[in-house]
C-alpha cells in the first residue's frame, strides 16, 4: 500500500483466543461462550468458533418455506413483496402485506423473519433488533442512499439478497464511528451472519465533491473508500459467507472504531474486480488496541484478531488504486493486528502481493498472524509495493506473500502455501522471522524468498 494511505486505512488484528476474553468482555449482550466450530482449517491453526440460530438460511422460492422445505415452524414471518397490500394475509407471496422490507422490520417482533419477495427496492434497510431477512430474487437497490443493509443488532442474519449502488456499503455490520480516543470499547455486534448475497456498484460516495458520509471523506491526498463492499466494524462472533462481492471500491472490510472486530469468519467469498481497494482488508484504526509501554494488546477495547480469513476467491482487486489479495497492515502507534488465520484462499492478480502484510511504524504489534495452505498465483501486478515510500525498501516485481516491518521485529507462519508465477515468491524484510517458511511450495518463480533492510 502506498505510503500515502497509512492515515486511512490503517490494518490491525489483535488475536483473543490466547488472551481467554470471553463475549461478555466486550459487552454484548446474549453472548454465549459455548459455540460449535464449522471450520475447515488445519490442525493447529487459530480458529474461532461460530453459533448459528438456524433460521432464515434459504428460500426455495414459494415464500413459505426455508432451503429445507420445512415451514418456518414457530418463528414469526412477515412478507414483503413490491405488490404487497397492507391488511392482507400475509401467508405467502401473493398475499404479502408489506411493501417496503423497512416497514415489515419496523412490524417484526425481535427473532422473527421477514421474508423478501423477487422485486427491486429503494431503501436502505437498518435492522436494529434481532431479525432473519431472507431475500428470494431480491434486489436493494440503494442509489443515493447510504447503506443497501445495516444491521446493528446481535444474533441478525442476511441472507440472499442483491445490493447495489449505495453511496457507502452495501451491507455495514456494527456503526460508523469516527476514530476513537476512548480507552473503553463503544460497541459491539456479536454472532451476525451474512450470508449468500451478491453485492456490487456500492461506495460510490467518493465521487461527491464533499462527501458527507465519513467513510467517504478524503484524509488528506488519500481518497476516501466508503467502507467497501461488506464491512464489520465493531463486530464480533460473525460470519460472512458465500457471498460475490464485486465491482465496489473493496471487497471485505474488517475496521475497530467502534470496538473491537474479534472472532470472525469471513469464508467462502467470491472477491473480484474491486478495482480501487484490496479484496479483504483487515483495518484497525483505534490508537487504543495495544500499549507500547506494555507491549501487550488490549483486546477489550480495539484491535482486530482472531479473524479467519478461509476458502475465499480475491483476484483483480486494487488495480484501479491499490489493493491487495488479502491485507494485514498496522500504521500508527498503538495500533494491532495478531493471530489472524489466512487459509486455503486463491489469490491472484491483485495490484499489491496476494497476502501482504505491513507494519509502519514503532509501537504496533502484527504478531501471530498465520498464513497457511493459500493458493498465490501472480499478484503485485501494479506499480509495486513501496510501504513507507520511495526512500524506503519496496518491492518492485510480482510477489506472492510480503511481510513489511518498518521497526519492530515482527514473527508469523508462512506455511504450506503453493505461489506460482510470481518473480519474488516471498518477500520479507530482515526483521521479520517466519516459520515454516521452508514448507512452502514454488512453482515458476525466480526467487523464492527474497530479505530486504526495511
Amino acid at each position: 500500500m502506498n505510503y500515502a494511505k497509512m492515515p486511512r486505512r490503517i490494518v490491525l488484528c489483535l488475536a483473543a483466543a490466547g488472551l481467554g476474553i470471553a463475549p461478555a468482555a466486550f459487552g454484548v449482550a446474549g453472548a454465549s461462550a459455548t459455540t460449535v466450530a464449522h471450520h475447515h482449517v488445519p490442525s493447529g491453526a487459530v480458529t474461532s468458533e461460530r453459533h448459528h440460530d438456524g433460521h432464515g438460511s434459504g428460500n426455495d422460492g414459494d415464500g413459505d418455506r426455508d432451503d429445507s422445505g420445512s415451514p418456518h415452524s414457530g418463528v414469526m414471518v412477515l412478507f414483503v413483496s413490491p405488490s404487497g397490500v397492507s391488511g392482507a394475509a400475509d401467508s405467502s407471496c401473493s398475499t404479502a402485506a408489506y411493501s417496503t422490507i423497512g416497514s415489515a422490520v419496523a412490524a417484526a417482533s425481535p427473532g422473527g423473519t421477514v421474508d423478501v419477495c423477487a422485486g427491486t427496492y429503494k431503501e436502505d434497510v437498518v435492522v436494529s433488533q434481532k431479525l432473519t431477512l431472507v431475500g428470494q430474487g431480491a434486489t436493494i437497490d440503494a442509489t443515493n442512499l447510504v447503506n443497501g443493509i445495516q444491521v446493528t443488532a446481535s444474533w441478525s442474519q442476511v441472507d440472499g439478497f442483491t445490493v447495489e449502488n449505495a453511496l457507502g456499503e452495501g451491507i455495514l455490520v456494527g456503526s460508523v464511528v469516527a476514530p476513537v480516543s476512548t480507552t473503553a470499547a463503544v460497541m459491539s455486534v456479536s454472532n451476525v451472519t451474512i450470508e449468500h448475497n451478491v453485492v456490487t456498484n456500492n461506495d460510490l460516495g467518493a465521487q461527491a465533491a464533499s462527501p458527507t458520509y465519513p467513510e467517504c471523506q478524503a484524509a488528506g491526498a488519500v481518497p476516501g473508500d466508503c467502507g467497501e463492499g461488506i464491512h464489520l466494524e465493531g463486530a464480533v462472533y460473525s460470519t460472512v459467507a458465500n457471498n460475490e462481492i464485486t465491482g465496489n471500491s473493496g471487497g471485505i472490510l474488517l475496521s475497530d472504531e467502534a470496538g473491537p472486530t474479534a472472532h470472525n469468519v469471513i469464508t467462502e467469498n467470491v472477491v473480484t474486480d474491486n478495482l480501487f481497494d484490496c479484496g479483504i482488508t483487515l483495518a484497525s484504526h483505534n490508537p487504543n488496541a495495544f500499549n507500547p509501554m506494555t507491549s501487550q494488546p488490549v483486546g477489550t477495547v480495539a484491535g482486530i484478531y482472531d479473524n479467519v480469513i478461509s476458502n475465499n476467491v480475491s483476484s483483480g482487486n486494487g488495480t484501479k488504486g491499490e489493493g491487495a489479495g488479502v491485507l494485514i497492515a498496522a500504521a500508527g502507534p498503538g495500533t494491532a493486528l495478531y493471530d489472524n488465520t489466512i487459509w486455503g484462499n486463491v489469490l491472484s492478480g491483485n495490484e499489491l502481493s496476494g497476502v501482504t502484510v505491513h507494519a509502519h511504524s514503532p509501537g504496533v504489534d502484527v504478531n501471530g498472524n498465520q498464513i497457511l495452505h493459500n493458493s498465490i498465483f501472480t499478484n503485485n501486478t501494479g506499480s509495486g509495493d513501496l510501504p513507507n515510500g520511495p526512500t524506503a525498501a519496496g518491492d518492485l516485481a510480482t510477489t506472492g506473500i510480503l511481510v513489511y516491518s518498518a521497526a519492530l521485529p515482527v514473527t508469523i507462519t508462512i506455511r504450506d502455501n503453493e505461489i506460482t508465477g510470481d518473480a519474488t515468491g516471498i518477500w520479507l524484510t530482515n526483521n521479520v522471522t517466519a516459520l515454516g517458511i521452508d514448507d512452502n511450495s514454488f512453482f515458476g518463480v525466480g526467487t523464492n524468498v527474497f530479505t530486504s533492510a526495511p
